[in-house]
């Protein structure tokens, strides 16, 4: 089942926790007290935003993407804890999955989880990033939580490379991980393309 699948992930990936590093490929992953606002802006607050438990493809229609925690449910709410700001966020039980319709070069969002520093014995959060099923970067570190650390993390893909999968697992004993403020910027379709070509002909042709 879907839901087997993701705890399978989790599991193999924390046998790997120890061996990720912040970039592979042409993909660089960073985390800190800011980060850029790409094109597709996702806050959870949009109007029509359903809370509780949604269906994962709740997003879809309108943003590309498919949303879920690593128990295969996806929960938004306005949740009590106030460093996570106002408004919605997204939780996930043993991490975050998103999957995008379309590919990407970028990637913005506030993370937090308490799963503390990583550690021999556990602990310490990964961001696993994807491109048609091959994992293409990741990287590990001690998340935010609780008002302290660093909650924005920054994905970009340089040089022609993509990616279209992003999982956020956190290691720690209490397997909560919550989102908000998603932002990406998608590689444009071929259609998109030969509008902009079009453009492009009618302003030389305009000139």
């Amino acid at each position: 089942t879907r839901k087997m699948q993701r705890i399978t992930s989790i599991l193999a990936a924390g046998a790997t926790l120890g061996l990720v590093s912040a970039a592979m490929a042409d993909i660089t992953i960073t985390q800190g007290d800011s980060a850029p606002t790409y094109g597709t802006l996702l806050t959870f607050d949009e109007p029509g935003q359903a809370t509780g438990i949604v269906p994962a493809d709740f997003w879809q229609a309108d943003f590309g993407v498919t949303i879920a925690g690593g128990d295969g449910q996806s929960i938004v709410d306005d949740f009590d804890e106030p460093w996570i700001g106002d408004g919605n966020a997204f939780f996930g039980n043993f991490g975050i999955f998103m999957t995008f319709d379309n590919d990407l070069t970028a990637f913005s969002g506030q993370i937090w989880d308490p799963s503390g520093p990583p550690s021999p014995f556990g602990g310490g959060l990964a961001v696993f990033v994807f491109n048609d099923g091959e994992q293409v970067a990741d990287f590990s570190t001690e998340p935010a939580w609780a008002g302290a650390g660093q909650e924005w993390f920054d994905i970009v893909a340089t040089d022609g490379m993509v990616f279209d999968e992003i999982r956020i697992l956190g290691f720690g004993f209490d397997p909560r991980t919550y989102g908000d403020n998603f932002s990406w910027n998608v590689v444009p379709g071929p259609g998109a393309l030969a509008f902009l070509g079009l453009g492009a002909f009618a302003r030389r042709r305009r000139g």
